[in-house]
């Protein structure tokens, strides 16, 4: 049985082209490699062979391969990501071509031809190809520190390859799969578990992060599509908890103080105590996957996923005493680590005017935008900001010859306006799209900047 591998720098149509410089065998001063492991060093340069299709240059090495044995080849060296290709005898390609590593098992015993050539015309430089054997595990009991590779068949039932997992000791444990070859689905069935990952690791490799407690269960290792195959690689480990971070439900967190936590396929949850009114910010950042964050008591129910820039999540809301409940999430079902963080200000209710240099809290009723008066007293640079977590912000300027608006510059569903004022009075609106919104709402103006 040989192994179907997807192209990826190079197309598998038009291959004898691509490969009519390396037609010439390889140097008779060198024996076919037999005993594995194995290494071969090599330089590709302006003299060496010519890939007819894209002028890339390309050296090859003659091997002796024993049938139903898996052989894996992996480059290193100055030559970036280079293409590696294996022929038959008779210049019929039997694996490949793929970038930088190889997995090949021949059909029959018999004398073959590994290529390596330069991902591009200008692609030259020394390089080192380490061959070795590898065996394949595609079922079975996974220990934890099992590191191994399986074989994703066009036949496999149920949707991929299926281990079991034998837990004695409760913990946080890392499965995580990857393949060169097709894109991964991981899932995880037991003791009341029931999860499963595309791309958790990245690209389309697979990862599931959670606390596994005693008993069994069951590792399916499969592809995306039902057609997908090829190697995996497949490991299992425990985690340490790192220091500082717990699971439990319903911690306490505390104003002003910043709390790490992890996410490992479930919410989690945090209480929050005010005792007095004030503005309350509610941050979350990560840099493994994108937050949702969620605030709910006194009557406020909201929620937030990137008010804060790019994939963080920022609340940012009018609160009276009383106890609050915080929820943080994840959008893309990535697990990972985060920080969160509550600050309370106190902010006086706006009024009929502003100044450069404020921020107020105001209310929003259906359909009524809140006008209020800008006074700006020198000439200069403003950012005018208006946030809400309640509804979706719309913000407004008039006056001076001039009339701005602005939807979600702030981020998120939040507005701002950041532009030249002239020393004056202005009008600032402060709304929602589509005058549909309602509640509280959170406007400042910069000093000049």
């Amino acid at each position: 049985m040989h192994f179907a591998h997807r192209a990826v720098a190079l197309p598998l149509a038009g291959l004898a082209i691509l490969l009519s410089g390396c037609n010439e065998p390889a140097a008779k001063t060198a024996a076919p490699v037999r005993d594995m492991p194995a290494s071969l060093a090599g330089e590709l340069t302006s003299q060496s062979n010519v890939n007819l299709n894209d002028g890339s240059r390309n050296q090859s090495f003659e091997l002796q391969l024993q049938a139903g044995t898996l052989y894996r080849v992996s480059s290193s060296g100055a030559l970036k990501q280079p293409t590696l290709l294996l022929l038959s005898e008779d210049n019929r390609p039997v694996s490949g071509p793929r970038a930088e590593q190889l997995y090949l098992q021949p059909e029959q015993d018999g004398l073959y031809r590994l290529a390596i050539s330069g991902s591009s015309p200008s692609d030259f430089g020394p390089f080192r190809l380490e061959l070795n054997t590898a065996e394949l595990t595609s079922e079975g009991e996974l220990q934890p520190g099992a590191d191994i590779l399986g074989h994703l068949g066009s036949g496999t039932k149920q949707g991929g390859n299926r281990y079991t997992l034998q837990i004695a000791e409760p913990g946080l444990y890392e499965l995580l799969l990857r393949s060169d070859e097709f894109d991964t689905v991981l899932k995880l069935r037991g003791a009341g578990v029931n999860r499963t990952d595309d791309d958790g690791a990245g690209g389309t490799d697979s990862r599931l992060l959670t606390m596994l407690q005693q008993g069994s269960y069951q590792v399916i290792a499969g592809g995306i599509d039902a057609a997908d195959e090829g190697i995996y690689s497949l490991s299992f480990k425990r985690w340490e908890m790192p220091e500082g971070i717990t699971l439990s439900d319903g911690d306490q967190l505390k104003l002003n103080e910043e709390r790490s936590g992890m996410l490992t396929g479930h919410p989690q949850s945090y209480t929050l105590v005010i005792e007095q009114a004030g503005l309350l910010q509610v941050s979350m950042r990560s840099d493994d996957f994108d937050s949702l964050l969620e605030l709910n008591g006194q009557g406020i129910n909201t929620r937030d996923d990137d008010s804060g820039g790019d994939r963080d999540a920022l609340i940012s809301v009018a609160v009276e005493p009383g106890s609050y409940r915080i929820k943080a999430a994840q959008l893309d079902g990535v697990d990972g680590m985060f920080t969160l963080a509550a600050e309370l200000s106190e902010v006086a209710m706006l009024g009929d005017s502003i100044t450069a240099g404020e921020t107020r809290l105001g209310r929003l009723v259906t359909g009524q935008p809140v006008a209020t008066q800008l006074n700006i007293g020198e000439a200069g640079l403003y950012r005018i900001t208006l946030r809400s977590s309640q509804f979706d912000a719309l913000l407004g300027l008039q006056g001076a010859e001039l009339e701005e608006q602005d939807d979600d510059s702030a981020g998120g569903t939040n507005a701002q306006l950041e532009l030249w004022l002239d020393a004056g009075d202005y009008q600032l609106l402060s709304g929602s799209y589509g005058d549909e919104g309602e509640g509280s709402f959170v406007l400042s103006v910069s000093a000049p900047l």
